[in-house]
């Protein structure tokens, strides 16, 4: 991978020790959009500066105090502990109601970190302000292979009050590609599953990222048939300026993105993207081409919906996307955001957990719960 290729998946460990320093916000806005990207206008926007906002906490060296100290004030507040080391460190964070109500069960959320990236990037990702808020456990990993996620999942059970109903995993980039393979290969112990920045539910080759080994991943039919019979509730965001051009559905990925390992051109994107309605007990929808019409939502996404909307928040438009099963029921939501680049929003946490957290799933039978 070439060095502009690493500049372009985001921040690294370094970034963060040298903290003001580097491109600034609208350049790292400008490196994580396509060519139609206006990375000065994003960071002056009312959107930019919540962003800018939000990774102030970034600032806080990792492990310290400062950073104890502010998780444990944020909203009802979270205990804050990073374990280990190197490729093997984690950070877990536990609401202080824990120690109050020590019968009482907590939701628990994996939250993985995109390519390059520090695990400290994820507390600018909106979970753990969400997770404050909600009282949830969270725990961010640096390694995301599967073995790893489902030792530490044993271990949050045996150590932390976990409701094991409500097992969540939300990602972003490379972090939200890991979710959506993770999860559809073991729907029955997670309750839905957030993706930002990513579309993927295909095969990809071994690989080596930042000396951490990814094996290869299928996902087979077998696989699909079990997560469609169990049901797998799913938030899928994106951005409108990705510079993966995830969007809409029909773009192809500009020529530095299309060796990359994720295979994202206009027809893996949709085979994904139906792939996703059909763990949501949907079946295929219709894809649009350029000038095709249609609502707002599905020309913006680039694929037909029985249900959408669209909402403003922080003067940027949300396009929702529903994919909806004939007994009026979505398992599968599908959210762009208005001129955004490849990177989470103050709302992309928000509306992730607003869809999925409307879910649990039985621990004995692996059926899904309907909470609201």
């Amino acid at each position: 991978m070439t060095e502009d290729k690493e500049i372009k998946m985001g921040l690294t460990e370094e970034d963060v020790q040298r903290r003001d320093e580097g491109p600034g916000l609208a350049g790292l806005f400008a490196a994580m959009g396509d060519s139609e990207a206006d990375g000065e206008a994003l960071a002056a926007s009312e959107d930019g500066k919540k962003i800018a906002e939000r990774m102030a906490v970034m600032a806080m060296p990792e492990g310290s105090e400062e950073g104890r100290a502010f998780w444990a004030s944020c909203e009802k507040g979270l205990r804050k502990e990073v374990h280990g080391e190197g490729l093997g460190k984690w950070a877990s964070y536990v609401p202080l109601a824990a120690e109050r109500e020590p019968e009482r069960k907590f939701p628990l959320i994996f939250c993985l970190h995109g390519a390059h990236n520090p695990i400290q990037l994820t507390e600018s990702y909106g979970v753990m302000q969400v997770a404050a808020r909600e009282e949830c456990i969270v725990i961010a990993p640096e390694n995301e292979n599967w073995a790893n996620i489902e030792s530490l999942l044993d271990d949050a059970k045996k150590n932390f009050p976990v409701d094991e109903r409500r097992v969540y995993s939300i990602g972003y980039s490379f972090g939200g590609f890991m979710s959506s393979r993770n999860v559809l290969a073991h729907p029955e112990l997670f309750a839905g599953v957030g993706m930002g920045g990513m579309l993927f539910a295909g095969k990809v080759p071994a690989h080596d990222l930042d000396g951490q080994w990814y094996e290869a991943y299928e996902l087979t039919e077998e696989m699909l048939q079990k997560a469609e019979s169990l049901g797998v509730p799913a938030a899928l965001f994106m951005g409108e300026n990705e510079m993966l051009r995830l969007l809409p559905l029909w773009k192809e990925p500009e020529a530095d993105i299309r060796g990359g390992v994720i295979p994202l051109s206009s027809v893996e994107k949709q085979v994904a993207f139906n792939r996703f309605r059909r763990a949501g007990q949907c079946g295929p929808t219709t894809f649009l081409q350029p000038g095709d019409g249609g609502e707002e939502t599905e020309v913006h996404i680039g694929a037909r919906f029985e249900r959408s909307e669209v909402r403003t928040y922080n003067g940027r438009k949300y396009f929702i996307g529903d994919s909806v099963k004939p007994d009026g029921e979505c398992l599968f939501r599908a959210i762009a955001c208005e001129k955004m680049v490849h990177w989470p929003t103050a709302m992309f946490a928000e509306l992730v957990w607003e869809h999925i957290s409307k879910f649990a799933r039985d621990t004995e039978t692996g059926a899904l719960i309907r909470l609201q």
